[in-house]
């Protein structure tokens, strides 16, 4: 999907509720010794409790802005790779 604007970047301000329970839950477990990051499309719309059509749209857009990649296209599995809420120490603003 590409962006409206390219020149814009996404960050904190622009995030949508639905965007920030993605993030959320795919950064449940981050820290841990276990496996975390990684859910289908599926999966996410049934722990976010939002409809399946905004979360798919989100996760375009949070791929388009590099906070979330494809792992496995088949099942539309998608990796974490960045919140724009952490600042640079990795902390969360929030």
């Amino acid at each position: 999907m590409a962006l409206d604007h390219e020149d814009e970047i996404m960050d904190a301000d622009d995030l949508t509720k639905t965007d920030r329970a993605i993030l959320d839950f795919l950064k449940q477990g981050r820290g841990g010794d276990g496996p975390w990051g990684i859910a289908t499309k599926g999966r996410l719309v049934d722990e976010t409790g939002f409809s399946r059509n905004s979360v798919y749209n989100r996760l375009e857009i949070l791929e388009a802005n590099d906070h979330v990649r494809v792992v496995h296209e088949p099942t539309r599995e998608f990796a974490f790779v960045s919140d724009p809420r952490d600042d640079e120490d990795g902390e969360s603003d929030e």
